[in-house]
């Protein structure tokens, strides 16, 4: 992999936690490079540091040391307000709870990173739209959260972080909270859309079988990202 290609960068970073008098080191010159249309598992215990490598990957978290890059732009000399709009535009982000707003529509919450984003309504709608009926859930665009089953919420999630046409999608085991089957649907329907996308993916999952299905599966071990065989 050619690193001047890499739509997301991370050289020698370092993320550590007070814990009482104890300093926890949870990562420790952890460096990463994510290509576009390249799909990554990221699989570890729980513990290990995989929440705090998506947060500081997805702008949300400043390492203490090293440098994060998104598109060749060093992020560590943004201003908080860059930053902000960086992630808005360029990351779009899937957590294992869709934290949808229960009073919104399917469509309304997918139209709100574009509105917050300064698109005009129907702009937003259209693109909304579309995105939605990707997820096949053209039939479903006028319910609220709380008539959608837990497969579709979580395919509204995942519309709602692709909105804005990020070119990195971080997850955080997007399908941990659905049974099997319907995980089955909504990954295979994440993974298709991505690739059609050729976004750049890191998708964190306990899921061998799921993380078999990705280009490259890697884990963390002493604080430093590191190929993982299945």
């Amino acid at each position: 992999m050619n690193n001047q290609d890499a739509v997301l960068q991370l050289k020698d970073v370092h993320v550590s936690y007070k814990s009482g008098d104890e300093q926890l080191n949870v990562l420790r010159g952890a460096d990463f490079s994510l290509v576009q249309g390249e799909i990554v598992a990221l699989v570890a215990p729980s513990g290990t540091g995989k929440s705090t490598l998506l947060h500081v990957s997805g702008l949300l978290e400043k390492p203490a040391q090293g440098e994060i890059f998104i598109n060749d732009k060093n992020t560590a000399k943004l201003s908080e307000k860059e930053r902000t709009l960086l992630r808005l535009r360029s990351i779009g982000f899937v957590y294992q709870f869709h934290h949808l707003l229960p009073e919104f529509s399917a469509l309304e919450n997918v139209m709100m990173p574009q509105m917050i984003d300064k698109k005009s309504k129907s702009e937003a709608k259209q693109k909304a739209t579309e995105w939605l009926k990707k997820f096949d859930l053209g039939h479903r665009i006028n319910h609220q959260p709380g008539k959608l089953s837990g497969g579709e919420k979580q395919r509204v999630a995942i519309a709602r972080a692709l909105a804005n046409s990020p070119h990195i999608l971080l997850a955080d085991e997007p399908t941990g909270n659905l049974d099997t089957k319907t995980a089955d649907h909504v990954f295979d329907l994440l993974l298709n859309v991505v690739r059609q996308e050729r976004l750049a993916a890191l998708i964190v999952t306990h899921n061998n079988e799921l993380a078999s299905k990705m280009d490259r599966v890697m884990t963390l071990q002493e604080g430093k990202i590191v190929p993982f065989n299945l």
